[in-house]
């Protein structure tokens, strides 16, 4: 697999602001959906992480919007690991649009691993830790 994910969709909503763009709040949906699929294609998806006690919350979320996006435009996200500690990974995102490969956003979001039952960070098992494999950002799209 892949070490960077790519996720193409065509926008499908209704613009939710009176400058008839999309809300930024669908950004930021896009991204965590591009990880979650990401995760799943590598085998530490939710479902795999819950068989194991675990699950990954999202500590922060950082993302620069460059341009606007409109019902019917074809967009591409990229998503890759940028980086990884004792708990947390940090993923970078670059969407971008199909026709013209414009940059339209740019995100980082910091995950922290941790216990299901107990919601306190746990360190990443070295089994799961081996799926991981970094991207430098000059070497992602």
């Amino acid at each position: 697999m892949s070490a960077v994910f790519t996720y193409s969709f065509t926008v499908n909503e209704d613009p939710k602001n009176y400058i008839r763009h999309v809300n930024n709040l669908s950004y930021l949906q896009w991204f965590i959906d591009a990880a979650i699929m990401h995760s799943e294609t590598l085998g530490w998806g939710m479902q795999e992480c819950k068989k194991l006690g675990l699950a990954w919350v999202v500590k922060s979320h950082n993302i620069e919007y460059l341009r606007e996006a409109h019902q019917e435009d074809k967009l591409i996200i990229y998503t890759w690991i940028h980086k990884v500690d004792k708990t947390r990974s940090t993923r970078l995102y670059k969407c971008i649009r199909a026709d013209n490969k414009k940059l339209v956003a740019k995100a980082e979001t910091l995950w922290v691993l941790v216990d299901y039952e107990t919601g306190r960070p746990k360190a990443i098992p070295k089994d799961l830790l081996k799926k991981f494999t970094l991207v430098k950002e000059e070497d992602a799209p």
